[in-house]
């Protein structure tokens, strides 16, 4: 039995039940929200830091803002590694002033040559007279501990953050993979378990294949490219109107 709703003036057959908080028809893959205290079409999940719901509309910018987060942590942790090791466990940079320091200094004549130094004229009290000299010694600059905090706290956001989205990303590249979202993921799973124990296999209606799961996804149907449409910005409509799945 179908249940209708007027939309923009529009008869909707979609709904296949009624939403028992709304009171209202609920499409196929879609789930009330108690923080919103609204029915979300396709609904993965709430997320507290967007303090939204991510579903059918915005799904896609969620999940690309994690990917190049990612992508722009692991940038980061790469070029910033042996800086960060050298200054947090070898001390590079920093000034001993009990090392020696080795070398002369140094002149260049007109045609560009290097000439080391290895006297140089002085007064002394008695006059003016050749003496040798060590290298001057530069002033000190030690890394302070605010220095090395900064560094470490860096460090430790970075990694964080690596794992954590990380992490996510992949978790939800897997369930696009499969075309399920997150709650999804849960349903099915009972279900295939409740099936196995009456001998039968449950097959996720809304899975259409890896290839076209993404392309659903990411909306690159319709002559869209993976150039115009993913890698730059772009806020084309997501495939469909999000009632029915075929």
């Amino acid at each position: 039995m179908f249940f209708y709703k007027i939309i923009q003036k529009e008869l909707i057959a979609e709904a296949v039940s009624i939403c028992k908080k709304c009171i209202a028809p609920k499409p196929p893959r879609t789930h009330h929200c108690s923080v919103c205290n609204r029915c979300v079409l396709r609904m993965d999940h709430h997320c507290p830091w967007l303090n939204n719901c991510v579903g059918y509309h915005n799904h896609r910018y969620f999940f690309l803002y994690m990917l190049y987060t990612t992508i722009g942590t692991l940038f980061i942790i790469s070029f910033g590694f042996e800086l960060g090791y050298g200054v947090l466990f070898l001390d590079e940079g920093e000034w001993k002033e009990m090392e020696p320091l080795q070398g002369h200094p140094v002149r260049f004549n007109l045609s560009g040559h290097i000439i080391p130094v290895t006297e140089m004229n002085d007064y002394e009290h008695d006059g003016m007279a050749p003496a040798e000299h060590d290298l001057p010694v530069p002033h000190p600059t030690h890394r302070t501990e605010t220095i090395h905090g900064a560094i470490l706290f860096m460090a430790l956001i970075n990694v964080a953050t690596l794992f954590a989205l990380g992490s996510l990303t992949a978790w939800h590249s897997t369930l696009i993979t499969r075309g399920e979202t997150s709650i999804e993921a849960h349903i099915n799973k009972s279900e295939t378990k409740r099936l196995a124990a009456m001998n039968k296999s449950y097959r996720n209606p809304y899975d259409f294949g890896p290839r076209k799961n993404w392309k659903l996804f990411l909306g690159t149907t319709r002559k869209r490219t993976w150039w115009r449409h993913v890698l730059l910005p772009s806020s084309h409509k997501p495939e469909g109107n999000g009632l029915t799945w075929l």
